[in-house]
C-alpha cells in the first residue's frame, strides 16, 4: 500500500468509535454541544418570561418582538460571516470567543436597568452565538471525518441541543415564577464558564485551513436588508403596512436585496458560494431550514403570549402547555438516531414536514376548544417534526460540502433557519397583534402551506441515490472553489 492510498474504511470507522467512546473526546463534544445548548435554551426559556417582562417594563408587543428579534436577527445576518472566519482563523479559538460573549452578554442582561438596554444586551449575545454556531459543527466535522460517523455525532449534538429547546419553556417558567426573568439569563453565567474550561481542556481541531477572503460588502448589505425587512413586519403590527416608517424599511430592504445581489454576482468570495447552492441535496436543506423555524419560532412566540394574555395562564402553566413542543425533539431524535444515515435522508425531511403540516391542522382547532389538549397535540406534532427534520438537515448538508467548508455551510444552514425564526416571529407576532383570534388562524394557515410546498419540493428536488455507500448524495455541485 502506498502513502497516497486511501485509508480503509474499518480504520475510519474504528478510529471514528474511538474517538467517541474515548473519555476525552466525550468531555469535547459535550463542551461544543453544552455551549450552543445555552443558545437555544435561552431561546425557548425567554418566550415563556415575556409576559413577565411586560409587566415590569409596560413594554408593548412590538418592543417585545424586538428582545425576542434583536437577538435572532444579529445571530441569523452575522453566521455566514462568522463561518467563513472561523474556517479561515481556526473554529476553536472562534468558539472559545462567541462563548465568552455570550456569557459576558447574559450578565449584562441580568443586570438590566430597562427594555431598550436588554435590546442591546441581545444583539451583542446573538453576535456570540453567531461566533459559536458554525464553529462547534465545524469542530465535529473535524473530529468525526467519515460521514456515516459524522451523522451520528451530528444526531447526538443535536439531541442535547434540543434539551435546551425542551427545557426551556418549563425552566423558564419555573424561574420565572420563583425567582423572576432575569434568573434566566443569571443561569447561563455558571455554565458557560464550565463550558470554557471544557473547550480550554479538551477541544482539539484539524490543521487544514481554508484562506478564502470574505466578502464584507455584501455581509454588510444582507445584514442591512435583513433588518429592514425585520423592522418593517415587526412594525407593521402595531403602526399598519401603509405606515411611512415600514413602507421606507419594505423600499430599502428591496434595494439592499437587489444591491446584493450585484455585489455577489461580481464578488471573488461571494457570501453565498454558488459550488454548495449546485448541490440539489445542500439547496433543498437550506430552504427547509428557513420553513423549519419559521413555523416553529413563529408559534412558539404568539402561543406564548396567547396562552397567558387569552388563556390567563401563569408562566409556569404556559411552559406546561408549550413542553410538547420542545420536549418531543429531544426524544424523536434520539430515537431516529439509527435513521441517521443518508438514505434515510429524503423519507425524513418529507415525513418531518408532513407531520408539521398536520400539526397546524390540529391547532386550527383550538380556538374552538375550550380545553388545552387540543393545543398540546398541534404542538406535540411541530415537537415529532422538529426531530425528524433537524438533525437530517444538518447532516445532509455537512454530508454534500466539503469538509474545508464545513464552517461555511453550517454557516449557511443556521443563518437560514434563524432568518426563517427572525421572520416567523415578526410575521406571527404582527399578525397576532392586529387581530388575535384571526392573526392565529392565519399564522397556522401559512405554517400548513410552507410545509406542504417545502415537502413536495423535497420529494421531486431530492437526490435518488440512496444507497449507503454512494459517495456524494448528488452527482451535482462536486466542484470546490479555485
Amino acid at each position: 500500500m502506498t502513502g497516497h492510498e486511501p485509508k480503509p474504511k474499518d480504520h475510519v470507522d474504528a478510529t471514528s468509535q474511538r474517538l467517541f467512546s474515548d473519555a476525552a473526546a466525550r468531555a469535547g463534544f459535550y463542551a461544543i454541544a453544552f455551549g450552543f445548548f445555552l443558545v437555544v435554551l435561552d431561546t425557548t426559556a425567554l418566550n415563556v418570561a415575556i409576559g413577565a417582562m411586560q409587566r415590569e417594563f409596560g413594554s408593548s408587543v412590538t418592543r417585545l418582538q424586538w428582545v425576542v428579534n434583536s437577538y435572532t436577527m444579529v445571530f441569523a445576518s452575522l453566521l455566514l460571516t462568522c463561518g467563513a472566519i472561523g474556517d479561515r482563523f481556526g473554529p476553536r479559538r472562534f468558539y472559545q470567543l462567541g462563548l465568552m460573549l455570550f456569557t459576558g452578554m447574559s450578565l449584562m442582561c441580568a443586570l438590566s436597568p430597562g427594555v431598550n438596554f436588554l435590546i442591546g444586551m441581545r444583539v451583542l449575545q446573538g453576535l456570540g452565538a453567531a461566533i459559536m454556531l458554525p464553529a462547534s459543527l465545524a469542530l465535529l466535522s473535524h473530529a468525526f471525518p467519515h460521514p456515516e460517523e459524522r451523522a451520528k455525532a451530528v444526531s447526538n449534538w443535536a439531541a442535547i441541543v434540543s434539551l435546551g429547546f425542551a427545557a426551556g419553556p418549563v425552566l423558564g417558567g419555573v424561574l420565572t415564577n420563583f425567582f423572576g426573568w432575569r434568573s434566566i439569563f443569571w443561569m447561563n453565567v455558571p455554565i458557560g464558564i464550565a463550558a470554557l474550561v471544557l473547550v480550554k481542556l479538551f477541544v482539539t481541531e484539524a490543521t487544514e485551513r481554508n484562506r478564502h477572503h470574505i466578502d464584507w460588502l455584501g455581509q454588510a448589505l444582507i445584514c442591512t436588508a435583513l433588518f429592514c425587512i425585520t423592522y418593517a413586519l415587526i412594525e407593521a403590527g402595531g403602526e399598519g403596512w401603509t405606515a411611512p416608517k415600514v413602507l421606507i424599511a419594505e423600499g430599502a430592504a428591496i434595494l439592499l436585496a437587489i444591491g446584493f445581489l450585484l455585489v455577489e454576482k461580481r464578488s471573488e468570495a461571494p457570501v453565498l458560494p454558488g459550488f454548495l447552492f449546485a448541490n440539489a441535496t445542500f439547496s433543498v436543506c437550506i430552504a427547509i431550514g428557513v420553513i423549519l423555524n419559521f413555523g416553529t419560532y413563529g408559534v412558539l412566540f404568539v402561543e406564548s403570549i396567547y396562552l397567558q394574555s387569552a388563556r390567563h395562564l401563569n408562566p409556569f402553566h404556559a411552559g406546561m402547555v408549550i413542553l410538547p413542543l420542545t420536549l418531543l425533539p429531544t426524544i424523536t431524535t434520539r430515537l431516529a438516531v439509527k435513521y441517521a444515515g443518508r438514505k434515510h435522508l429524503k423519507a425524513r425531511l418529507v415525513m418531518g414536514q408532513l407531520i408539521a403540516a398536520a400539526g397546524a391542522v390540529v391547532l386550527f382547532f383550538t380556538l374552538r376548544d375550550s380545553g388545552f389538549w387540543t393545543i398540546v397535540a398541534g404542538l406535540a406534532l411541530m415537537g415529532v417534526s422538529m426531530g425528524c427534520v433537524m438533525p437530517a438537515i444538518t447532516a445532509g448538508v455537512l454530508a454534500s460540502s466539503p469538509k474545508e467548508n464545513s464552517g461555511v455551510a453550517s454557516g449557511i444552514l443556521n443563518s437560514a433557519r434563524q432568518v426563517g425564526g427572525t421572520l416567523g416571529v415578526a410575521v406571527m407576532g404582527s399578525l397576532y397583534q392586529r387581530s388575535e383570534r384571526q392573526g392565529l388562524l392565519t399564522s397556522f394557515g401559512l405554517v400548513l402551506i410552507t410545509f406542504v410546498l417545502m415537502a413536495a419540493i423535497t420529494w421531486y428536488a431530492m437526490a435518488q441515490r440512496t444507497s449507503e455507500n454512494a459517495g456524494p448524495i448528488v452527482e451535482t455541485g462536486k466542484r470546490k472553489p479555485a
